[in-house]
C-alpha cells in the first residue's frame, strides 16, 4: 500500500510541474495531497490524513483555484502540430523509468526495515486541540490573518475601482 500512495504522490507532484493550465496544475495539486492522505492513513493517523485532505485538499486548492481563475491573466496557448511518434517515446521512457524506480525500491533493504520498525503514537483531536489553542496559538491566529490578507489582496488586484 505504501508503494501505491507514494505513487499517487508523485504522479500528482509530476503532473503538477509539467503542467502549463493552471487549473489543471491545481487538480493535480489535489491529487499529490490525496497521496499524502493516504501515507498519514499507513502511519495509523486518521485525524491528519482527515486534516490534509479537508484543510490542504479542500480549503488551500479552493482558495488557489479561487485567485488563479479571479485574476485570469494566462491567454490560451496556440495549438501544437502532433508528433505521435515522440509521445509513445516518451511514454515508453517513462514506463521505463517507473519499473526501474519500483524494482530499485521493491528490492531496497530500507524498505524491509520499515515494515519491522513500531509505529508512532497516534494523533487525537483531543491532543491536536490541546497543542493548537495552548502552545500554537499565535501561529494559528498568525496563519489566519495571512489567509485573509491573501484573498483581500487578490480582490483588490482583480477590482482596481473599488
Amino acid at each position: 500500500m505504501f508503494l501505491i500512495f507514494a505513487l499517487i504522490t508523485l504522479a500528482g507532484a509530476v503532473a503538477l510541474a509539467l503542467q502549463r493550465n493552471l487549473v489543471v496544475a491545481g487538480l493535480c495539486l489535489v491529487l499529490s495531497f490525496t497521496g499524502v492522505a493516504g501515507l498519514f492513513l499507513l502511519l495509523a493517523n486518521p485525524v491528519a490524513a482527515a486534516l490534509q485532505i479537508i484543510v490542504y485538499s479542500g480549503a488551500i486548492v479552493v482558495l488557489l483555484l479561487f485567485v488563479i481563475m479571479l485574476l485570469n491573466e494566462h491567454q490560451e496557448e496556440a495549438a501544437v502540430q502532433a508528433r505521435p511518434l515522440q509521445r509513445w517515446v516518451s511514454v515508453a521512457v517513462i514506463l521505463a523509468l517507473g519499473a526501474g524506480v519500483l524494482k530499485l525500491v521493491a528490492g531496497s533493504p530500507l524498505l524491509r526495515r520499515l515494515d519491522a520498525a513500531p509505529l508512532p503514537a497516534v494523533l487525537t483531536l483531543g491532543s491536536l486541540g490541546d497543542a493548537l489553542f495552548s502552545e500554537h496559538l499565535l501561529a494559528f491566529e498568525v496563519a489566519g490573518l495571512l489567509l485573509l490578507a491573501a484573498m483581500v489582496s487578490a480582490v483588490a488586484l482583480v477590482k482596481r475601482d473599488l
